[in-house]
């Protein structure tokens, strides 16, 4: 009985994380908190700024090890996401409790928006030259997370219908920027990039949301939907308008069954003077897509996240955060479980018979 509470207690705290990251900043201010200038919460709004930084890392190192696979070297899905996931906990993601499990999505697999579904997003796959991969991931800072995702080709490629699928994608996305302010209605966002992405002709292969908020969770309100029937996560927001207080992602993509899918995601504050981008400094171009030879001459790992404890340029020092109170607790029950008691005395029984 001694070790069955706290082995309960862990187990409840190694589940708050699912239900404690959906108190949304909507909640927040229910429970009394007031908006500042720059929007409800300055301190989140920090941390997620760090955290997609640390994302930028994760995709520089998802990149490079592409690369090393055109050069020769062999690598499972579930092995560069490893490596990534290695990277930005070096460069200070939380180690415990993740954005979400990192998608590494090659091929064929590209093609299906979260990954090899039997594997958590990145399977015993071999990457391949000529592969299109999807690489999706996130950090998380004092409890608050970033979602970014890139589209690469091992090798580049000159085929049209990747490259036209890849310039629609990323054309959609800038139609859809200078429409990230206070007071928009979140399906206006995803309608404009839809429509586009129809024009180009790939209209049935967009088949998810533009986008959605973030913040403890990964997918939080709004919901950036032009539609009714297919809400995201059980969420239905897709009415609200943007608000100073939203944290939101754009991420259209085009996926053709069996052969690829192409994905490009962004993170986005929303302030009272339009929005913020968090992610512009990590390229999305033509060029960044098409991961060739001479790419990385000299190896650099420190660009790609590597080599911290060189402290090469444009690397951040990793400095491991703190351990947040669930962490903590859950560490602390992971010990009185597996330490083992020194015997105790029986304890006599008292005037009453009990004990």
């Amino acid at each position: 009985m001694r070790r069955a509470l706290p082995m309960g207690v862990l187990l409840m705290l190694l589940l708050a994380p699912a239900a404690s990251a959906c108190e949304t900043e909507v909640a927040r201010l229910i429970d009394g908190e007031a908006p500042s200038p720059e929007g409800l919460s300055p301190a989140k709004d920090a941390a997620i700024r760090e955290a997609t930084t640390i994302a930028e890392f994760g995709q520089e190192t998802a990149r490079w090890m592409l690369w090393r696979v055109l050069m020769g070297e062999e690598f499972t899905e579930a092995e560069i996401a490893e490596e990534i996931d290695r990277a930005m906990i070096r460069n200070g993601s939380n180690p415990i409790w993740p954005s979400f499990e990192t998608i590494v999505a090659s091929g064929p697999n590209g093609a299906i928006p979260h990954g090899d579904p039997e594997h958590h997003g990145a399977g015993p796959r071999i990457v391949q030259p000529g592969d299109v991969v999807v690489v999706d991931l996130g950090a998380r800072v004092q409890d608050w997370v970033s979602d970014v995702t890139r589209s690469y080709v091992v090798g580049g490629t000159d085929n049209e219908t990747i490259i036209k699928a890849y310039m629609a994608v990323y054309d959609a996305q800038n139609l859809t920027f200078p429409l990230i302010e206070s007071g928009t209605p979140a399906w206006v966002l995803d309608d404009v990039a839809r429509t586009h992405i129809e024009e180009q002709g790939f209209g049935e292969y967009f088949i998810h949301s533009l986008g959605h908020g973030f913040g403890v969770c990964v997918h939080e309100p709004p919901l950036l939907s032009s539609g009714f029937d297919e809400p995201l996560f059980g969420l239905n927001f897709n009415n609200e308008p943007l608000s100073p207080i939203d944290a939101i992602t754009i991420e259209p993509g085009i996926y053709i069954e069996d052969w690829f899918g192409i994905r490009i995601e962004d993170d986005y504050l929303v302030d009272v003077d339009g929005h913020e981008p968090l992610t512009e400094d990590l390229p999305r171009d033509l060029e960044w897509f098409m991961i060739m030879e001479d790419d990385y001459p000299a190896l650099p790992q420190h660009k790609a996240g590597m080599d911290q404890d060189e402290g090469g340029d444009g690397v951040l020092e990793a400095v491991p955060l703190p351990f947040g109170i669930v962490e903590t607790l859950a560490i602390a029950c992971v010990v009185a479980v597996l330490v083992p008691r020194r015997a105790e005395p029986e304890l006599e029984d008292d005037v009453n018979g009990t004990r």
